[in-house]
């Protein structure tokens, strides 16, 4: 046989071996490299945003279930009413679609019922490339959660959530550890933008923004962006909060989780804007914070805990009417390299005040309108050395206040005073 005819054998041998890898479990589905795509318009989704497209998810999801294959869901608005469980299965939007807030390029998810989560993410789940959207008859005083997380190894990314009560949260019973949720845009959340306890281990939170950009909704005077309590060296990188009464709160025990303890682990590069406290620490907490930006209306960093660590580097805080820093009780908290602002004139709070535990406050610039540095009778111990601190004139950069038994250092610190500027008077 002729060198050509072998290679016009092999090219068919070849291309059927491929046609044959291809398998079609149903008509409404397909197999690209071997992994059954699930279309949910296959299945009788309108994408109106009129009819309820529930039934078509579930078969949808029935269907990748039995053939281990991805869910897909074009561009349109789907109404659901009841939740969508995904157990070890994928959901995702069509297409490579950006997922900011500004511009609508995802399918979007209107769930119509309030008994539940739009979706439940059980072990090994991913969902990818979606909006979700409620739309209130009235301002809510209570509802579910966007997406509920009860089992292990779950991905998140690529998501815009808007106006829910509560976003993203684990179900405080089961562990959730080995997450992975990035990418997501929240915009008008009532309650808590993610709340997760049970990680264990290395979950990991990264580039989240939650925004409320009207402060006349409950999340201003009550709401919280993340909401975080037991959990294993969880990592939270380039996170940001606007607008939330808490930014990051971190508290041993959630209203109905059966899951009690503190978090361990780390954020880098995380940020709040326009929230009344940046960072609330109550409980057993330890946390190495970093990189951070952090100008809140009221404190910017809270530790209430007597079990409670805390080291915080390479940040920026600034508060207006409370003190920038406020710590009531920890096992030790450090500070150094950090810049603490408690600019507005018309309030005369420290910018630093320290109430208890042990504290190293360390190479810091401090600026304020008010004190300092207050240190109050029930610190057991502290080191306040090598910082900058600049007040106005009438005003001490530290106030001690010490008990008998406190064992405090106070050296080495730049003191500098700024003059109040006369009023210009303008003649005609």
């Amino acid at each position: 046989m002729k060198i050509s005819s072998f290679i016009a054998l092999a090219i068919l041998i070849f291309f059927l071996a491929g046609c044959t890898a291809v398998r079609v479990n149903a008509p409404e589905s397909y197999a690209v490299d071997n992994v059954l795509s699930v279309n949910v318009r296959s299945f009788g989704a309108k994408g109106d945003g009129k009819t309820d497209d529930t039934p078509a998810f579930l078969a949808a999801i029935a269907q990748a279930h039995a053939g281990d294959g991805v869910i897909i869901v074009p561009r349109g608005e789907y109404r659901i009413s009841q939740p969508l469980k995904l157990d070890k299965l994928t959901l995702t939007g069509s297409g490579s679609r950006a997922w900011p807030a500004d511009i609508d390029a995802l399918p979007a998810i209107i769930p119509m019922h309030r008994d539940g989560p739009a979706f439940i993410l059980g072990a090994g789940s991913l969902l990818r490339g979606i909006d979700i959207t409620y739309r209130w008859k009235k301002e809510p005083t209570n509802g579910p959660a966007a997406i509920l997380i009860t089992g292990i190894g779950v991905v998140i990314k690529d998501i815009r959530i808007r106006t829910a009560w509560n976003g993203i949260v684990s179900d405080g019973e089961h562990n959730v550890g080995r997450f992975n949720i990035e990418n997501v845009f929240m915009v008008s959340i009532r309650n808590i933008g993610v709340g997760i306890t049970g990680a264990w281990d290395v979950p990991r939170l990264h580039n989240i923004e939650i925004w409320n950009t009207n402060r006349k909704l409950r999340g201003f005077k009550k709401g919280t962006g993340f909401l975080l309590g037991k959990n294993d060296l969880i990592r939270l990188t380039d996170c940001f909060v606007h607008g939330m009464h808490y930014g990051y709160r971190f508290e041993d025990k959630f209203e109905g989780s059966k899951i009690k303890g503190g978090s361990w682990g780390v954020m880098n590069g995380c940020s709040t804007d326009y929230c009344t406290t940046g960072m609330f620490f109550h409980g057993r907490h330890t946390m190495s914070i970093s990189g951070g930006l952090f100008w809140d209306h009221s404190e910017s960093l809270v530790v209430d805990g007597k079990e409670a660590r805390i080291r915080l580097t390479g940040s920026e805080l600034k508060s207006n009417g409370a003190p920038t820093v406020r710590i009531n009780s920890c096992a030790n908290t450090v500070i150094s390299g950090c810049y603490l602002l408690r600019p507005m004139e018309r309030f005369t709070n420290p910018a630093v005040l320290l109430r208890g535990g042990k504290v190293v406050l360390g190479s810091n610039v401090i600026e304020s309108h008010g004190p300092g540095v207050v240190v109050e009778s029930g610190v057991r111990s502290a080191a306040i050395t090598g910082n900058v601190i600049e007040t106005p004139e009438g005003q001490p950069a530290i106030i001690d206040h010490r008990g008998a038994k406190s064992a405090i250092v106070i050296e080495a610190n730049a003191i500098t005073t700024t003059r109040k500027q006369p009023a210009t008077k303008i003649t005609k």
